[in-house]
């Protein structure tokens, strides 16, 4: 359990295999290609136009892919009445939600372009057509509502002209100003006004004046009177009747269209394929640009773990013997890729580790030590059997249920996984969906009175001393982790004089005050535990000695005498820092606290209800189950936060660099299909 040995090879070749030597490398799935370095007389070929217009290929696929699926949509929706209508889009299922294809068949896809584009072609055909029937429909409503304010007038507009003597205007004016008008128009004797339509904010008028009076118009400006702009010989109901049915027409063939669009449905699990096919097109052409070449040959360097070596030298031959190919160890200060192998316990905590930041490759594998902890505190923070029980059903139910790897499943994985860390330390606590398993009135009476952990409501100092005696553990665990480290690298000095005494500090300290923590607890079953007083004695001048050594020995490695004896202090410093991170394992007391208190508030809340008797016991059932899930929902969103903020600092902060990069063979990282 631990990072995997990683090894550089180098191949010289002719171009003329190249395409097939990709197509072996991925076959392995055990190579990561590299940039290779700079050779005198070779060059390396610029491919940022070939990659853009592959780009634009992958960016014009996925757009046909979403356009299709909002096409299904609407024509669903159109039709959800009649469901034989109704087309169906190949979605990938909760087990499988990837598409499985072999892999002779995905390197071999090429062979399928030109269907997939002569389809492709068909689509942005119906598309353009789309496009071009609703640009004339909104042209065509645009109308339409311009002619709604004349579809009350009993005349063309043309029928409305000046005489000899008089004005003719056919006007329209804010609805709010017809008063206004009226007013002024009373004012004048030559001067008529006919109201057509006030049923609209803008009302629709006729104003006659004689040529004496032809100012009112000036004056009835102020107000918002303007002359209609339409001009027609046409009645303006017959018009806008006329526009109805072309709209008809058009929403038809656009009901057609869609229809007709919505049938390429079928066409996009191909198109998916397609996709992952040309980003594989695009990896190969960054390989291109990273290779050192002449006019005939190529240079490859790439990373794979030391035991594919056979099987990548053999994939390799397969293709051609005239080559020259060498394998080389990764030096100290070379960069590798990380690949980490684990039990399948322990592989599912992977996750944990990766989303704070992938391990580099010369140092120390942290999962199989985090996992543990990890473990633990999400116990002690859930703390409950049945909770647990949930975690551990959901667990087993995404491991036998989903078939393929995902991010889901693993999530769903490290839950069930820590459920069982939920039901021991739930039984430690005596809980069981909050209610009390141990004592009187206890929902599943069990041996004993007395839990390990009693209720922190009751005894509070018991489980904040715990959390911290469990983290003082934690932090002892890091500092023995930046032992490894320093081992591993030959450091050995570093690790027993600087980092050792700190974990003979942390246990004499916790045997020293072991017996005041207990007083502090004042839970009688703990008392079989209090040690001798020789013992906390002894352990405090241990303490002390390891403390004294550890900061006389801290400046190892420092330059001068004046730099040693500055780091020795600011080692002295860092007691408080020590004592802060020990501190910050309050939140596992906090945590288990508040999903209890809450647990009791939901149990008190459904016996309430139950007093009512009949219907009572129904809704408490409710109650109940529902009440309980969001707690545990929203008790594992606090825990998966604080359980990783614990060993993202307290303990990664004692001995983890990070920083390094997950490695990803060759053409293994496709989207949408599974190639087998």
């Amino acid at each position: 359990m631990a990072i995997v040995k990683m090894k550089r090879l180098t191949l010289l070749a002719s171009l003329a295999y190249k395409d097939n030597i990709y197509d072996a490398l991925i076959r392995t799935g055990s190579v990561q290609l590299k940039r290779s370095a700079d050779i005198d007389s070779c060059t390396s070929v610029d491919v940022s136009s070939e990659r853009e217009q592959v780009r634009t290929n992958i960016a014009r696929v996925e757009e046909a892919i979403r356009y299709v699926g909002e096409a299904v949509q609407s024509f669903n929706i159109a039709h959800k009445r009649d469901k034989n209508a109704q087309v169906a889009v190949e979605k990938g299922s909760f087990a499988r939600p990837r598409k499985e294809i072999d892999f002779d068949y995905f390197l071999n896809f090429g062979q399928n372009v030109a269907d997939i584009e002569q389809t492709l072609h068909q689509l942005r055909t119906l598309q353009d057509r789309a496009s071009e029937l609703n640009a004339l429909r909104a042209a065509k409503l645009a109308e339409h509502d311009k002619l709604s304010l004349y579809e009350n007038l009993p005349h063309a507009t043309t029928w409305y002209h000046d005489t000899s003597s008089a004005t003719v205007r056919l006007c329209q004016l804010p609805n709010s100003e017809l008063a206004n008008l009226s007013k002024l128009v009373d004012g004048y004797e030559a001067v008529e006004l006919e109201i057509v339509d006030s049923s609209k904010p803008t009302a629709l008028v006729v104003v006659v004046a004689h040529n004496s009076s032809a100012d009112v118009f000036e004056k009835a400006a102020a107000y918002g009177l303007v002359k209609c702009s339409l001009v027609t010989d046409v009645l303006p109901q017959v018009m806008m009747e006329d526009i109805e049915r072309q709209l008809n027409g058009i929403s038809e063939e656009i009901a057609n269209v869609t229809h007709d669009i919505a049938q390429f449905a079928q066409h996009i699990p191909t198109w998916k394929i397609y996709v992952d096919y040309l980003e594989l097109s695009e990896k190969k052409l960054i390989a291109d640009g990273d290779l050192q070449q002449t006019a005939s040959t190529f240079v490859l360097e790439g990373f794979y773990p030391a035991e594919s070596e056979q099987q990548v030298e053999q994939a390799i031959r397969s293709v051609t013997n005239n080559i020259v190919l060498a394998f080389d160890e990764i030096a100290e200060d070379e960069f590798a890729p990380t690949l980490t192998r684990n039990n399948n316990i322990t592989k599912q905590f992977e996750f944990v580790t990766n989303s704070y930041s992938v391990p580099d490759y010369h140092e120390v594998d942290p999962n199989p030590v985090m996992s543990v902890f990890y473990f633990i505190i999400f116990g002690l923070m859930v703390a409950d059997v049945g909770y647990g029980l949930l975690l551990l059903i959901l667990g087993a139910f995404a491991a036998l249920v989903i078939k393929q790897s995902t991010g889901i499943k693993t999530m769903l994985q490290l839950f069930g996984i820590c459920g069982i860390s939920a039901i021991v330390v739930g039984f430690m606590f005596g809980s069981f969906f909050s209610y009390p398993m141990y004592g009187e009135g206890a929902i599943i009476p069990l041996y004993g009175d007395n839990a390990l952990i009693p209720d922190p409501g009751e005894y509070p100092m018991v489980m904040m001393i715990i959390s911290l005696l469990f983290g003082v553990v934690h932090i002892m665990a890091g500092i023995g982790c930046s032992m490894a480290v320093k081992i591993k690298h030959k450091q050995h000095l570093a690790a027993w004089l600087c980092d050792f005494p700190w974990i003979i500090v942390f246990v004499g300290f916790v045997l020293a005050i072991f017996n005041s923590a207990l007083d502090m607890a004042a839970y009688e079953p703990y008392e079989v535990l209090r040690l001798p007083a020789i013992v906390s004695q002894i352990s405090l001048y241990v303490c002390l000695g390891a403390l004294a050594v550890a900061l006389i020995f801290a400046g190892l490695g420092s330059k001068g005498i004046l730099g040693k004896v500055i780091k020795s202090f600011s080692s002295a410093y860092g007691i408080i820092n020590y004592f802060s991170d020990i501190m910050s394992y309050i939140r596992v007391f906090g945590l288990m606290l508040s999903s209890a208190i809450m647990g009791q508030v939901i149990n008190t809340l459904s016996e309430m209800i139950m007093g009512g008797g009949g219907i009572g016991y129904v809704f408490a059932a409710v109650v109940l189950i529902f009440a309980h899930l969001f707690n545990l929902v929203m008790g594992l969103l606090s825990v998966y936060i604080h359980n990783g903020r614990l060993q993202y600092v307290e303990f990664f902060g004692k001995f983890y660099t990070g920083d390094g990069q997950l490695f990803v063979p060759f053409g293994s990282d496709t989207r949408y299909s599974l190639v087998k």
